[in-house]
């Protein structure tokens, strides 16, 4: 799903800088419709969800243990051809909307935009603020660590943002927990259970940033150790690695990953190919082929 954003992200440049206008969250709910045909045999997209590189990848069009609450809200959008309704009407705050929020924040230029848009098309699956203020939250953290900020100044900007929000709270007590974890130092399994195990938001939230809190350094090894520690526990331990990787991703870039992980990588060359569209798209405003990435 993360990839599926990245070009949605992607796609809604291309679209403003041909058309004038755009309306980001809608693009990207168009290729969360994607993902979703690749995922559920035989489903027939929308005319505007249609096209572009990732959906024509065979190797995607694997079923991954698609999380139910995104699978269910957007089988039903595709086949019923409608508008969704925001919030989606369910009381999900599970972590299926934070785990594709990074690209939200690495293609924003503010905080405040990045906090707003992951907000915005979290409501599109998910109805309970849980699980779209902690989507929110996670994109403004990536968004600043690309700025240049630490990733304790950038959960400040985040802490910021949320304050205040409609069912703040539980994000808010999660991040605490999660500071005050990694403040005695690299936690066992057993201590980043006492967060939870990462199925609701809040907790996958709290357990991604304590681990990158208390990556000690970054040297390859280092980074190895924050990894295994984001999914050695009995919970969502895909999702909570997903997290920790992009925020350790974020602050030290690839060179911490060890050459080994990376030799191993499935779809690497469909990663490095997105990331480096993603990056050529949204921060040198080069003008990518529409083939690939659609302007409709």
């Amino acid at each position: 799903m993360t990839l599926f954003v990245a070009e949605g992200m992607i796609r809604a440049v291309q679209r403003y800088d041909n058309r004038g206008l755009c309306d980001p969250v809608g693009v990207i709910r168009g290729a969360l419709m994607r993902w979703c045909s690749t995922q559920v045999p035989n489903l027939e997209l929308p005319f505007l969800s249609t096209g572009g590189r990732l959906v024509q990848e065979p190797r995607l069009h694997v079923r991954r243990a698609p999380g139910t609450t995104n699978l269910a809200v957007l089988e039903a959008m595709v086949t019923g051809r409608k508008h969704p309704e925001r919030p989606a009407p369910n009381n999900s705050k599970g972590c299926g909307a934070l785990t594709r929020s990074a690209p939200i924040g690495l293609g924003c230029n503010s905080a405040e935009i990045a906090f707003s848009m992951a907000f915005e098309s979290a409501s599109d699956t998910h109805g309970h603020p849980g699980g779209c203020l902690a989507a929110a939250y996670f994109s403004v953290v990536i968004q600043r660590l690309t700025a240049g900020e630490t990733l304790p100044q950038a959960m400040s900007r985040a802490d910021d943002l949320l304050a205040g929000k409609r069912g703040y709270e539980e994000i808010a007590a999660a991040v605490s927990a999660a500071r005050a974890l990694a403040s005695s130092g690299p936690p066992g399994p057993d201590e980043v259970e006492t967060l939870g195990q990462g199925w609701v938001a809040a907790e996958a939230l709290a357990i991604a940033l304590a681990c990158a809190l208390s990556a000690e350094g970054s040297r390859p090894q280092a980074i190895c150790d924050a990894m295994w520690r984001s999914v050695l526990h009995g919970g969502a331990s895909a999702s909570t690695g997903c997290l920790a990787g992009q925020l350790l991703g974020a602050t030290h870039g690839m060179a911490c990953l060890p050459a080994h992980w990376l030799a191993q990588l499935e779809l690497r060359d469909v990663i490095e190919r997105i990331a480096e569209d993603f990056f050529r798209s949204t921060h040198l405003a080069e003008i990518l082929d529409v083939e690939a990435y659609p302007t409709h």
